[in-house]
């Protein structure tokens, strides 16, 4: 099972053309590439064929993604990291945060040609729940600039709970996040919580 999670910098038509291509090459090619990496570089390609050209578009647009990889076998997450925010994960023990390999955003490869991005490969138990998320989480700040500490507060809220379910994380950090901002035209906010199922041979 493959996922995406991505920002795309900017707004307007321009923006939405460029998620609208990410996806669509996403959905496409995920089942295509053996490498997650060469997954990632075919996401590049599709930027590049469908942005906006002209006078009036976008000369800096570009999407931050992470793209994840979770194996038929269960145990683990491989993740390409695309210049996003790091990723989490929340358990029983507490939170942590996972230690990628960023590299250029989508739409930027082209700063740094053949420079391929590494895969990091992360231990994932049943009990846990990945959480990814968009700038807008980490960088909302309260109203003495404090910027929103996702880790923190991930484990004080669910530090000892045996049984974890994706929504209710979701829940939680969306609302706590938007209770911590004192602005309320802060940039969009989304969030994306993963678990591995008990039996990874079912369904």
């Amino acid at each position: 099972m493959r996922a995406i999670i991505g920002d795309v910098r900017g707004k307007g038509l321009d923006a939405v053309q460029t998620v609208a291509a990410v996806l669509g090459s996403f959905r496409v090619s995920a089942h295509e590439w053996r490498s997650l990496s060469s997954l990632a570089e075919r996401l590049e390609l599709s930027i590049a064929r469908n942005s906006p050209v002209g006078d009036d578009s976008d000369p800096e647009l570009f999407v931050t993604a992470l793209v994840l990889e979770f194996p038929p076998d269960g145990g683990e997450v491989r993740i390409v990291d695309r210049g996003h925010p790091s990723p989490r994960v929340v358990g029983p023990q507490g939170a942590r945060r996972l230690v990628t390999a960023p590299g250029l955003p989508l739409g930027l490869g082209g700063l740094a040609p053949g420079g391929g991005v590494d895969t990091t490969v992360h231990p994932l138990r049943p009990s846990e729940v990945l959480v990814l998320h968009t700038d807008g989480v980490s960088e909302a700040r309260n109203a003495d600039g404090v910027f929103y500490p996702v880790q923190e507060r991930l484990g004080e809220r669910f530090s000892g709970e045996r049984v974890l379910r994706p929504e209710t994380v979701v829940s939680f950090v969306r609302t706590d996040a938007e209770r911590w901002s004192a602005r309320s035209d802060d940039d969009d906010r989304a969030v994306l919580a993963l678990s591995l199922p008990k039996n990874p041979y079912r369904q």
